[in-house]
């Protein structure tokens, strides 16, 4: 894949998560990017994990954007994050492949979750 068609398909991914984000009736957004709906369903999926990534590799706590209720709800803020991150980012596989985000709202939740990140951090 050349670097232009690279950058093609980021702006893709990143004008299908806009428009969702914004509210864009799902057909509209199909019918306009020339995608199918598992397409534009991916697409939605590797942005929000794409801004989780980017969020994480610089220390900062995720803006939950686990499905469509939770982008729009938080639709400013993504974008805002997804302002910063090139369209070539966009076409790239994830460096980090395997992110969870869960609330600890409890504090043996709390427990676990640190025995657990010592224990990947102590590898």
């Amino acid at each position: 894949m050349t670097e232009d068609e690279r950058k093609a398909l980021g702006l893709r991914r990143r004008l299908a998560f806009q428009n969702l984000a914004n509210g864009v009736p799902e057909e509209r957004i199909r019918a306009n990017l020339r995608l199918s709906e598992l397409e534009l369903e991916q697409a939605q999926k590797f942005v929000a994990r794409k801004i989780t990534e980017y969020l994480v590799l610089r220390r900062q706590p995720p803006i939950p954007c686990g499905d469509l209720r939770e982008i729009r709800w938080n639709r400013q803020s993504l974008l805002g994050v997804l302002a910063k991150i090139g369209d070539l980012d966009l076409s790239t596989e994830l460096t980090l492949s395997r992110i969870t985000v869960q609330a600890i709202d409890h504090p043996e939740m709390v427990a676990g979750a640190a025995a657990r990140m010592n224990e990947a951090y102590s590898r």
